[in-house]
């Protein structure tokens, strides 16, 4: 070993790599690994000494993807972690050790983790979570346990998970911060009744438990739940105003504008909100009297101007901050980029931000190029950033984890480059009787060997190692909503607000979709267009309509059907249903204007006005009288 480490960031040439290569060498023979030793630093002293290490075989040029050593290595690390369950009764208190835990074990797929995981998932049912919360560090909850539930529900829709999901969706959105769209430690509504009350301001809204946060929202809207759309599109602004040329997001998303008023009248309006302090005013602005401006004062060198506060009095949100105070944020209508970012080459510092970014917009962009935009950005800023593995900030392991997830969302090329210099980790951090064991981190403020032991890198290099598996949606799993439209125009989920139907004029829906497809069905018009059905767990593809109005289903890589009543399908799946029809007759007016009609009643108005401006002027008319 002739190359010295390098303290400090840059990469981790020399011990590490060099001895990474003489481990993997002897283990791909008969596993005798010979060190020449100099004993007290005496040349003359040399002498040989063999260890006899477990001859696994080589990492295969593609692993984790045709690698008989990774297959045995994920497995080895899921079989520690079950063993660690069951020994301690828990995988440790801290919820990102915990949730990273249970969810290497369901990525796996293998039935003999079922058991446990069942009885993990039975206590997530029972929880429930209140943004007025502000006993030690909730806000990070809100994501972790959102994204364990939300996969384990796209796997066995579990409707005992409903009510928590429920109570985490609340939180999501009372609970960020609404200057900049990220999370503190604490709900947002805590921290204003402690300031109010005289207490300390704590800490500030951060980018990584925003960025978990809207993983967990996508896997909701993925699985055609409710997902938080108010806290959703902040987030989403936040990433569009935030995101640097590398693809990075920094330690918090950049503020929007917003000043802190006094009201002449103390009870407003707006008035105070009903649930307290630090919730958002009913109205808004609407009827407001006179006010001063408490800050920002131009004296303060953060000091930007407030003349938008009158001029968009219709859009600003307001916020109660307790008497008379009372706190506005401006609405930033940011443009959505309509082509690919043009990445600059650099790597993502503190990577697991952009990872997490990555994988929110990938997993929820549905059409929405732009989203798409937004997540190749920065899961390609992610794979260049190969040499950083262990400089994440706080939680190391947590960067490794989330940060190389974003980077398999890069192109096959890049995601190589990756994955071929930190095979290094997979070997080193490996030790003799299962885990993997936690390696020092170059962040000074790193705090895996306190909160994360030994379960937590052994949890992220399952995770990394189920990519092959495509099991989960974090680890590639087919999208169910991604039925790609080039036609169809560009643009964010933040359009104009979705407008509503009669109860009377909604139930017509379904029996004509369902008309349309036993229609085609009879014509032997369904053709093999693969779809992700939240009943499925791989892509299939519409068979046939049964006269009882039963549609069954086909695997896409199989001959294996299922049937479903059409009232058993979730509202996702009606929508992907209309679009299937939408692409099946794309001359048909009709066919457009109702594919339009689902994605407007589901939220997303920009696609839908992509296709109502297929269906024509005609019927544009009419769906001015058809919607409230």
């Amino acid at each position: 070993m002739t190359v010295a480490h390098t303290f400090g960031r840059g990469g981790w040439e020399g011990p590490m790599l060099d001895m990474s290569k003489l481990i993997e060498d002897s283990q791909g023979k008969d596993g005798k690994l010979e060190l020449i030793v100099w004993p007290g630093g005496d040349k003359s002293a040399e002498k040989a000494v063999t260890l006899q290490i477990p001859p696994i075989g080589r990492f295969s040029p593609t692993w984790p993807f045709d690698c008989p050593r990774s297959d045995k290595l994920m497995i080895d690390l899921c079989d520690f972690l079950a063993a660690e369950y069951k020994r301690a009764g828990n995988f440790e208190k801290m919820v990102h050790t915990h949730s990273s835990a249970v969810l290497a074990l369901m990525a796996s797929g293998e039935p003999k983790y079922q058991p446990l995981i069942r009885q993990i998932m039975s206590e997530y049912g029972k929880k429930r979570y209140d943004s007025n919360d502000g006993n030690g560090f909730p806000a990070w909850n809100y994501g972790h346990d959102c994204i364990v539930m939300g996969e384990y529900y796209l796997l066995t829709k579990d409707r005992s998970l409903l009510p928590a999901i429920e109570s985490l969706n609340a939180c999501l959105v009372a609970g960020q911060e609404p200057e900049s769209g990220g999370y503190s430690h604490k709900p947002f509504p805590s921290i204003q009744k402690r300031i109010a009350e005289g207490g300390p301001k704590g800490y500030g809204a951060m980018a990584m438990p925003g960025g978990l946060a809207m993983v967990a929202m996508s896997l909701f809207k993925e699985a055609g739940l409710d997902h938080a759309a108010p806290a959703y599109n902040r987030l989403h602004q936040a990433y569009l105003t935030s995101v640097t040329p590398s693809g990075g997001i920094d330690y918090g998303f950049k503020d929007s504008d917003h000043a802190v008023i006094r009201l002449a009248q103390a009870t407003g309006p707006p008035k105070n909100s009903p649930q307290g302090i630090g919730y958002a005013c009913a109205g808004g602005m609407q009827g407001i009297g006179e006010y001063t401006i408490e800050w920002p004062t131009k004296s303060d060198p953060r000091y930007r101007p407030t003349d938008w506060i009158d001029k968009e009095k219709s859009a600003n949100t307001v916020y109660d901050m307790g008497g008379a105070k009372r706190l506005i944020v401006r609405t930033m209508g940011l443009a959505e980029p309509g082509k690919p970012y043009r990445q600059d080459g650099n790597p993502c510092d503190h990577f697991g931000r952009s990872g997490v970014g990555a994988l929110a917009h990938s997993i929820g962009y549905g059409h929405e190029k732009s989203w798409k935009y937004l997540s190749d950005l920065m899961a390609i800023g992610c794979a260049k950033n190969y040499k950083g593995l262990l400089d994440g900030h706080a939680s190391t392991h947590m960067h490794v984890l989330w940060g190389s997830l974003g980077a398999a969302l890069a192109s096959e090329k890049d995601f190589r480059e990756y994955l071929d210099y930190i095979k290094w980790w997979m070997i080193m951090a490996q030790t003799h009787d299962g885990g993997f064991l936690v390696m020092p981190g170059r962040d000074y403020a790193s705090t895996d060997h306190v909160y994360g032991t030994r379960n937590f890198p052994t949890a992220c290099a399952a995770l990394i190692l189920s990519l092959k598996e495509k099991r989960l949606q974090i680890t590639g799993a087919p999208r169910r909503m991604a039925i790609e439209d080039p036609a169809k125009p560009a643009g964010g989920l933040s359009g104009r607000p979705p407008r509503k139907l009669s109860p009377e004029k909604k139930a017509l829906l379904a029996p004509s979709l369902l008309a349309t497809l036993a229609e085609l069905s009879r014509a032997d018009g369904l053709k093999s267009m693969p779809v992700n059905l939240s009943k499925a767990t791989t892509k299939v593809w519409l068979a046939k309509i049964e006269s009882d109005a039963r549609l069954t289903f086909q695997a896409a890589g199989g001959e294996r059907q299922a049937s479903f009543a059409f009232s058993d399908l979730t509202a996702a799946d009606h929508t992907l249903l209309a679009l299937l029809v939408a692409r099946l007759r794309p001359d048909d007016a009709e066919a457009q204007a109702t594919a339009g009609i689902y994605l407007e009643l589901s939220g997303d108005t920009r696609t839908a006005n992509g296709y109502y401006q297929k269906a024509g002027p005609d019927f544009e008319a009419k769906l001015k009288d058809l919607f409230e």
